[in-house]
């Protein structure tokens, strides 16, 4: 019997050992490979996961950049479009001599780096001075239609580059203004050309910010597909114009305001890229010049952080199966904080911004009840000055006259320059809803306000039949009774004569002002819209040089914009307009005659 039990136990222990090696054998490495299996399942979805947050960020980053870059570019073009119709009010430049002319364009070319040619043309198109040491008979890549163009139209002529372009010609954006003598006789005009080659510091400059020197690529397109410039140019000194057809290009040229990033392949290397992309839209009154920004980073390079890791996780997956389930799952869970770390920054983001529209609205305030608050003690100063020079005038020697006196203008000055100055930023607070306004009985208004000054003057104001316009009839009225108040103060020993009218072009209303005083030099008609600009002294005409400030900014509020045409001794023409675009299509079937009403 006790052998009959050994043998038993001893069978049963070996059944035992035997199920143990089959499982052993056979479940343990199924197990071991499910849980590679598992952990590699993680791993290509971390992976992924992972892949897919980069080029989201890196892309988000490269369509910034290229806005950032587009948006450079039009307000350096903007500025260069500002620059042409400087030079064309320039009193040398119109009627100096030949070398006068020259050495002011010297001057210029000097003053402003971007340029490579400045030229003033005569009124045949013969290229009379120009920054060239040798005088050309033609101006370098002006065609005669562009000449012909600005002595028809009046107006600024803006030549884009084409193709080709050589080393020797390279490509270049053109403008072209129009030169007028007195009584408005066309005189020429005066050309400048930028360099696309001088406008590749922008890119560099805001790539560099973010990429450094070499980690980026760039390209600046036509809305065609055309390469005008790269940040890689081929070699060839002579090759012909690249045209693309890309989905970043489309993208982008369905819509100037649309901005983002796509993924595709390079037009030469092959290789797949993450491209960002913007349009130039255009800056204030330039229209731009349609053209397209790429920036581009390759797959590669954005991988680059997680293919390090990659490899980490491979070698780790070769020594051991179970701690990379686990690795797996903690890179999960990373990934996941850190998705959540990147929307709290968002929403970060999106709160500063919100943050920042509050904090300039405070600000607005702040100089509002700034300006509001200083009146009191501002007003008992003036007060007692007013009282001691009352009270002691003639009773203490004539220095001290003149020193009460100093101080009752000071106090005086002060009130007035608070008092406009809380005007002015009072524009936005007290702003109204735009709404139906007679521009007629506007003007009645602005001329009940200064009926004192209209009557102490002798001034006489006519005025043609204005239209109606949408917008702020209390404002608008304060840019007539400023615009009237200017015409009376400037007009000289005669008495005024002041006239008003309105005429309807290009979807919007202009009105002017024109009055027949002392005038105003051209090359001021810019700066008087500035707050604080005065041209004269204060014992010449008063005032505190906020008047033209307070219209620019009421009717860059409406939409519209305010100029002057003026010459010294020849009296002043003040134009504004207000965007009309609701009448557009009705405008085109009436006359100019029946189409305003009061």
């Amino acid at each position: 019997m006790n052998m009959k039990g050994t043998v038993d136990h001893t069978t049963s222990v070996a059944r035992v050992s035997t199920h143990r090696s089959q499982w052993t054998g056979g479940m343990l490495p199924l197990l071991l490979l499910l849980c590679f299996l598992i952990a590699t399942a993680l791993g290509l979805y971390a992976l992924s996961f992972l892949r897919s947050m980069l080029v989201t960020e890196r892309g988000n980053e490269l369509a910034r950049n290229a806005s950032a870059v587009a948006d450079t570019l039009d307000r350096v073009l903007f500025e260069r479009f500002g620059d042409i119709q400087l030079f064309a009010n320039d009193g040398i430049l119109r009627d100096g001599t030949p070398d006068e002319k020259h050495s002011r364009l010297l001057r210029y070319k000097q003053l402003y780096w971007y340029y490579s040619w400045l030229g003033i043309l005569d009124a045949d198109g013969h290229l009379i001075a120009d920054t060239d040491a040798q005088l050309q008979p033609q101006a370098p890549a002006l065609t005669p239609d562009a000449f012909e163009r600005v002595r028809q139209t009046g107006t600024v002529y803006v030549d884009k580059p084409s193709a080709p372009h050589t080393s020797e010609r390279p490509a270049s954006v053109g403008f072209l203004a129009p030169l007028y003598g007195p009584g408005g006789t066309f005189r020429g005009a005066v050309a400048s050309r930028v360099p696309l080659e001088n406008l590749k510091t922008i890119f560099e400059q805001e790539g560099r910010l973010r990429y450094g020197q070499d980690i980026y690529d760039w390209l600046l397109l036509t809305r065609d597909g055309m390469i005008l410039s790269e940040k890689h140019p081929l070699d060839s000194p002579h090759h012909e114009p690249v045209t693309l057809t890309i989905p970043s290009l489309a993208r982008a040229a369905a819509s100037r305001d649309q901005t983002g990033f796509i993924e595709e392949t390079h037009h030469r290397r092959g290789d797949s890229v993450v491209t960002g992309y913007a349009s130039t839209r255009g800056y204030r009154e330039f229209p731009g010049l349609d053209w397209i920004v790429l920036f581009r980073q390759t797959h590669e390079q954005v991988y680059a952080p997680v293919d390090r890791l990659l490899w980490t996780v491979g070698g780790i997956a070769l020594l051991v199966i179970l701690p990379l389930t686990g690795f797996g799952i903690w890179v999960s869970w990373q990934l996941g904080r850190e998705r959540n770390e990147l929307l709290k920054t968002r929403h970060t983001l999106e709160t500063s911004v919100a943050e920042l529209g509050r904090s300039n609205a405070d600000l607005q305030q702040f100089a509002y009840v700034a300006s509001h608050d200083l009146q009191e003690p501002l007003r008992m100063v003036g007060s007692y000055t007013q009282l001691i020079a009352k009270r002691y005038r003639g009773k203490l020697d004539a220095d001290a006259d003149e020193f009460i006196g100093y101080a009752v203008d000071g106090a005086t000055r002060m009130q007035k320059l608070i008092q406009d100055l809380l005007a002015y930023s009072r524009l936005s607070t007290t702003a109204r809803e735009f709404e139906p306004a007679p521009m007629g009985a506007v003007l009645t208004c602005a001329l009940d306000n200064i009926g004192e000054a209209i009557k102490e003057s002798q001034a006489v104001i006519t005025h043609d039949r204005l239209p109606t316009v949408r917008g702020d009839a209390q404002q608008l009225a304060h840019v007539f009774q400023n615009l009237l108040s200017n015409g009376i103060k400037f007009s000289g020993e005669k008495p005024p004569h002041i006239h008003i009218s309105a005429q309807r072009a290009d979807g919007e209303w202009r009105f002017s002002v024109h009055d027949e005083g002392i005038g105003i030099d051209p090359q001021y008609a810019g700066r008087i819209f500035v707050i604080f600009q005065r041209l004269h002294t204060r014992a010449e005409y008063p005032g505190t040089g906020i008047g033209l400030a307070i219209c620019k900014k009421i009717i860059e509020r409406h939409g519209g914009r305010i100029w002057v045409e003026s010459e010294l001794g020849k009296g002043a023409t003040f134009w504004f307009s207000i965007p009309d675009p609701v009448q557009e299509s009705a405008a085109a079937h009436h006359t100019r005659e029946s189409a305003p009403s009061e």
